[in-house]
Order: structure tokens, then C-alpha cells, then sequence
């Protein structure tokens, strides 16, 4: 699990219906990666969130598994890492704010 340090931002998911508990809540983010793909996954406390910026939306993934958290945690931020064959891109700091910051998203089902 991620969440050993301090979070670097927090998103802000609103609900996906205007239900009767309608409020907005925040996530905390402790980190994140960019893929090969392009796509971009930031850790919350016991869940990871897949990232579409298209849709404003977030895809609940799990956590990473032990070895690649092992790579993860060993790069320095704005650095890249590989696991299994695969490159990956650890986010920045200042790119995790940015995103958390960019407003709202809904969260979709797996």
C-alpha cells in the first residue's frame, strides 16, 4: 500500500447520479504512473484510479502487486521504471497535483 506518506493531492469524485446523497468527496493520492500507452494511474489509499480525461472519469483498479510496487518505490519521481518487459512513467509530483486539480470526475464502473 501506498499510503505510508503523505499525500500529494486529492481528487475530487463526484457522484455518477444526482441521488439523494449527491456530494461531491475527495480522494487522497499518494502517487502515480504513466504507462507505455499513455495512460495514467494514481494510487488512493486502498484502491488505484485509471484516469480518462476524455470523459472526466475515474476506473477503480487494484493496487499494484508486491514486485512492481518494489520498482515504483525505488524511482526517484519524474523517472522511469520497467516491470515485466513494460516501460512505465512515474509521475511527478507536480503532475499528480495538476491532475487532481483539473476538476471533477465521475467514477465509472471496472
Amino acid at each position: 500500500m501506498i499510503n505510508t506518506l503523505s499525500p500529494v493531492g486529492a481528487l475530487t469524485i463526484r457522484p455518477a447520479s444526482n441521488g439523494p446523497d449527491s456530494s461531491h468527496r475527495t480522494e487522497p493520492v499518494y502517487g502515480g504512473y504513466a504507462n507505455g500507452r499513455g495512460d495514467i494511474v494514481l494510487f488512493g489509499k486502498d484502491l488505484a484510479y485509471r484516469v480518462n480525461f476524455k470523459y472526466k472519469s475515474l476506473q477503480q483498479r487494484p493496487q499494484l502487486n508486491e514486485g512492481a510496487q518494489a520498482r515504483y518505490d525505488a524511482t526517484e519521481p519524474g523517472n522511469p521504471f520497467n516491470y515485466c518487459n513494460k516501460a512505465f512513467h512515474r509521475l511527478h509530483n507536480d503532475q499528480i497535483a495538476e491532475i487532481c486539480t483539473s476538476g471533477p470526475f465521475k467514477l465509472s464502473g471496472r
